[in-house]
């Protein structure tokens, strides 16, 4: 499958096609490594420095993901959203959803430390899809409208037993074809979070890269057996157009003048503010 879109090609044919195939890519040099740096020192200040966790902070095998207030993990401050708005990124998006009317959403963070506990095996997270689709909706569409892509920024270098995000290449194929074969697919495996019959991989990179995956993809994250914590924000893409409402706008008032400001012309239409 090949981008039809007018936009900056950013990905390679051969790079399309892995994705297509394999249900991921990654996509080198998102941002610099001078960025990198900046937001990973950025990130790890929000860490308290005498350690006290806050309690509705998610913590597990080393890996810290701090959350906004109690049940919300969105994080876009205006020092962040400059990456909500990446026309690198965004570029990719367009090619891979053949639209150019999109929105961005997520904004979680994650911090995974060295952890030298359960040697029997590599991830610290069950297999799961994060899909976008209501749990009261029997399947998936299969559709273009309905992917997302989505994944993290690498702010550090990531080598093997890192802390990479583990992926099941062509999970997202397997994911289908289970869920076509049966009535209420989209309810298989406890709706798709706990997905114990794949076998995973890391995905390694170096700092500024972005690990893009197919909505559809098995993932989790790992252990990290390496002394650099690995530091990323997670972002996702959808169609304006989305069949069940991730590409919305959203209320007013949810922005404010400091964020619309950082997330600048790009960032507004991706942010459902502006019309496209």
């Amino acid at each position: 499958m090949t981008a039809v879109v007018d936009t900056p090609k950013v990905l390679t044919d051969t790079e399309i096609e892995q994705f297509w195939e394999q249900g991921y890519v990654v996509v080198r040099g998102a941002i610099s490594r001078e960025e990198a740096a900046y937001y990973r020192d950025l990130i790890l200040d929000m860490i308290p420095r005498d350690l006290n966790i806050p309690e509705h902070w998610h913590t597990a095998d080393g890996r810290i993901k701090p959350m906004a207030t109690p049940g919300d993990h969105t994080y876009d401050t205006p020092e962040l959203l400059p990456l909500w708005a990446n026309e690198r990124l965004y570029h990719v998006a367009a090619q891979l959803l053949e639209s150019h009317r999109l929105r961005v959403f997520d904004g979680s963070l994650g911090v995974t430390m060295r952890n030298d506990m359960h040697r029997d095996t590599p991830r610290s997270q069950t297999l799961h899809i994060d899909a976008s689709v209501p749990k009261d909706v029997d399947n998936f569409l299969f559709t273009l409208e309905e992917v997302q892509v989505g994944g993290c920024y690498y702010f550090t270098d990531v080598l093997p037993d890192g802390g990479g995000i583990h992926i099941v290449p062509g999970g997202h194929k397997i994911v289908e074809e289970e869920s076509r074969a049966h009535p209420q697919g989209r309810h298989l495996h406890d709706d798709w979070k706990r997905i114990t019959h794949l076998e995973s991989v890391e995905v390694t990179g170096e700092a500024g890269d972005f690990a893009l995956l197919h909505h559809l993809m098995p993932h989790g994250a790992s252990h990290n057996r390496q002394p650099v914590a690995r530091v990323a924000q997670f972002m996702r893409y959808a169609r304006e157009d989305h069949p069940h409402g991730a590409g919305k706008a959203p209320a007013p008032g949810r922005f404010n003048e400091r964020q619309l400001a950082a997330a600048g012309p790009l960032g507004r239409k991706l942010l459902g503010v502006d019309a496209w």
